[in-house]
């Protein structure tokens, strides 16, 4: 009687652990917004293509407060796995806690225009 009740806990993780990697890869850099990406790609950093791709985006980030303090796009957007076009509000907290408290539900792009925060804003 305890192996099966062994046997059917282990099926029951297996078949939890298959389904969520099987979630896992079906969520593609695509749907997060991002192009898909080959091995190759996946190790040039963010920067270096984005000044082509996006040269304007590019360019307001290199200007602002973040591009001077060289924080990295993944820090805010997330990794190809995780990319959010838009940052959580958790991500600016880790650098940013003491403006974060006082945002009083707001996003911090509502009252500083993406990627052209200024040293001062």
């Amino acid at each position: 009687m305890k192996r099966i009740i062994l046997y059917a806990m282990l099926f029951v993780f297996l078949v939890a652990a298959l389904t969520a990697c099987a979630m896992r890869s079906a969520q593609s850099p695509q749907t997060s917004g991002h192009p898909p990406l080959s091995a190759q790609e996946m190790l040039v950093a963010c920067q270096d293509c984005h000044a082509q791709a996006t040269p304007q985006v590019y360019q307001q980030w290199y200007q602002s407060g973040h591009g001077f303090a060289t924080v990295k796009c993944y820090q805010c957007h997330g990794t190809f796995e995780d990319l959010r076009t838009e940052p959580s509000l958790d991500s600016c907290a880790v650098c940013h806690s003491a403006q974060w408290e006082h945002a009083e539900g707001k996003t911090c792009w509502q009252c500083h225009p993406a990627h052209t925060f200024k040293a001062g804003n």
